[in-house]
């Protein structure tokens, strides 16, 4: 496979896996739900619209900060015992995702993330009426995702170095794109007539599949670094 492609094929998988994260997604309902109820339809579009480029903002400067250090401490190649770490850390977020990720006993989409850090969440999406406190909230749901989110970006970032200087920021944007995703969807879907209430039930629904589907995802993507990355470089 040309290596440019398989650079950008990397990028993508990983900012899908990103997507399938659904913090961003969570917190954007919250929020929506929150500002129809008191606000007119033009504000919340505003509110909304802002949170998810606080969102995007912040993934693309955790990105590109990601690669700026892989080019600093490495010189932009990654050696090949910092992949084997990151395929096995990639490998064992795919069996936190299946089975402690989503809280087991829930029968919604509830996460696996501090009790108390989701009621703070909550209570700044339903008093957030701001544009710029929107944009803040979004940046800092980027931020909780970072745990999770981290070997994603690192792969992502791996991959990015190695491409051509003048591809390097387009695919960062590609990341970005794909990992705010579900959150322009959602807009999309809201304006053609759903509701929140209709996307929350599709999301309960699917949570099985996405469950799966995520850690697939996780091993999918362990398994291209180890094939292309590792030996692919002996």
């Amino acid at each position: 496979m040309n290596n440019g492609l398989l650079d950008l094929f990397i990028v993508i998988l990983a900012g899908v896996i990103h997507a399938m994260l659904q913090l961003g997604i969570s917190a954007l309902l919250i929020l929506y739900h929150a500002s129809l109820g008191k606000d007119i339809k033009k504000k919340t579009k505003e509110l909304t619209l802002n949170f998810i480029l606080g969102f995007s903002l912040f993934t693309g400067l955790a990105v590109s900060s990601i690669c700026f250090f892989i080019l600093v401490i490495f010189g932009g190649v990654m050696p090949a015992a910092g992949v084997v770490i990151l395929v096995m850390a990639l490998a064992v977020m795919a069996f936190f995702v299946w089975f402690v990720y989503y809280r087991r006993k829930s029968k919604g989409t509830e996460l696996w993330i501090p009790r108390s850090f989701a009621r703070f969440v909550s209570a700044r999406a339903k008093k957030t009426d701001d544009n710029v406190e929107s944009f803040s909230l979004g940046m800092l749901i980027a931020c909780a995702e970072v745990p999770f989110a981290a070997m994603l970006m690192i792969t992502a970032g791996n991959s990015i170095v190695n491409m051509p200087q003048g591809l390097q920021i387009i695919s960062v944007l590609v990341y970005v794109i794909f990992a705010a995703a579900p959150m322009w969807l959602c807009q999309v879907a809201i304006h053609y007539g759903d509701t929140v209430v209709d996307i929350q039930k599709w999301r309960v629904r699917n949570k099985e599949f996405f469950k799966v589907m995520s850690g697939v995802g996780f091993i999918t993507l362990a398994i291209f670094m180890l094939a292309f990355k590792v030996f692919g470089s002996l």
